[in-house]
């Protein structure tokens, strides 16, 4: 009898245990998503990245090289992990909307939480913009517009650079 029981616990532990790992797996697929889904209707578009990466044709020197490094270094982990934070709160609100004991109040606490989180974000990519227009000079605007059109990443080019 103790036998049967033990096998009993066992394989109740077994399948809770196998259970718990797809819906873990689930939640980070559906955070990964829900990540690259915020980056594609961003408004602000990810510059630093591209202009690290093309350095070079841009023209940038070490100086300012390194002040971008600088911003960098101090401000990606805190917007990584509000995004992060976002795209968790959106799968959260998800399942909480068809949740019948969820109230509509409290859909739209979490909803604001989301904007809250959203605003924090534009303030990061804001300060990023904000510190590249700082340190860019009118070479670096140019052959950065250049990358920008060879990259197809949908910003157009303003019309006093276009001209040139």
């Amino acid at each position: 009898m103790k036998l049967k029981l033990a096998l009993i616990t066992l394989l109740i532990a077994a399948s809770a245990s196998a259970m718990a790992e797809p819906k873990q797996e689930r939640m980070s697929t559906e955070l990964e998503s829900s990540i690259e889904k915020l980056d594609k209707i961003n408004h602000l578009p990810n510059l630093l990245p591209v202009i690290i990466e093309n350095s070079d044709f841009i023209g940038l020197t070490k100086a300012q090289l390194t002040e971008l490094n600088q911003w960098r270094d101090a401000n990606r982990e805190a917007m990584l992990a509000a995004m992060k934070q976002i795209a968790l709160k959106r799968v959260a609100i998800r399942d909480a909307a068809i949740a019948p004991t969820v109230s509509s109040a409290r859909l739209q606490q979490m909803q604001n939480e989301i904007f809250r989180l959203q605003r924090e974000v534009l303030q990061y990519k804001l300060s990023c913009r904000d510190h590249i227009v700082r340190t860019f000079n009118q070479e670096n605007w140019t052959n950065f517009f250049i990358v920008l059109a060879d990259e197809g990443i949908g910003v157009s080019v303003p019309i006093n650079y276009a001209v040139r």
